[in-house]
């Protein structure tokens, strides 16, 4: 009896142009999800640890005037250092905080797509891998059966190794989806809540300035 080794190299060897092509896109895919979950996880872990360290030091300091000049010799001002900077520079220009708020809600509006920067590629690829490994496993099969009709004598043996091969595409496609699912829901959770701190700060800012005014 003739034994079946699952051999992932020599199945896609083995496989057609069509089954081969899938699986090459769908490691392309997997690969370039990976990099874009470390690199969106390093972002974003980043940005929480800036809200963490700027609230800080904001409510450390009771002058904004002196928070504003330290903040200012920054030359690369992110998250809430770049929104405190926006809302009080327009503030102290206008001295309007109508004016204030609509700056730091642009500045807001700017940090979210930056965050939301390459979410769309992995929500593509977890909808849309298991139905191309789908697509690989049916026309693997089809050519699977598709043989049968020049043997004369037909048994599992002959068809495993092409159902096998076949399936590989379908196991690959949920190999690539499934961590690019995770990460989506991750980051999307994440980033509503830095842009909940945000727009919190951002309202307990306007609170300040208005004291200020009184």
């Amino acid at each position: 009896m003739n034994s079946f080794e699952l051999d992932i190299f020599s199945m896609f060897s083995q496989a057609s142009i069509v089954v081969q092509a899938v699986m090459i896109i769908l490691v392309l895919a997997s690969l370039s999800s990976w990099w874009i979950i470390f690199e969106r996880w390093m972002t974003l872990s980043r940005a929480k640890k800036d809200i963490f360290s700027f609230e800080k030091f904001f409510w450390s300091e009771k002058k904004l005037d002196i928070l504003f000049l330290d903040i200012s010799k920054k030359k690369n001002k992110i998250g809430l250092e770049q929104i405190f900077f926006v809302g009080f520079d327009e503030y102290q220009k206008s001295n309007s905080l109508e004016n204030s708020k609509k700056a730091m809600e642009i500045t807001i509006s700017r940090h979210e797509e930056q965050l939301d920067n390459r979410l769309s590629f992995l929500s593509t690829v977890a909808s849309a891998s298991p139905f191309i490994g789908l697509f690989g496993t049916v026309w693997g099969i089809m050519n699977a059966f598709g043989g049968l009709s020049q043997l004369t004598q037909v048994s599992i043996t002959v068809v495993a190794p092409g159902i096998s091969e076949a399936l590989v595409a379908t196991a690959l496609g949920l190999f690539t989806a499934i961590p690019a699912l995770i990460s989506y829901n991750w980051n999307v959770n994440n980033i509503d809540k830095i842009l909940k701190n945000y727009l919190n700060f951002s309202e307990e800012f306007l609170i300040i300035l208005s004291k200020n005014d009184s």
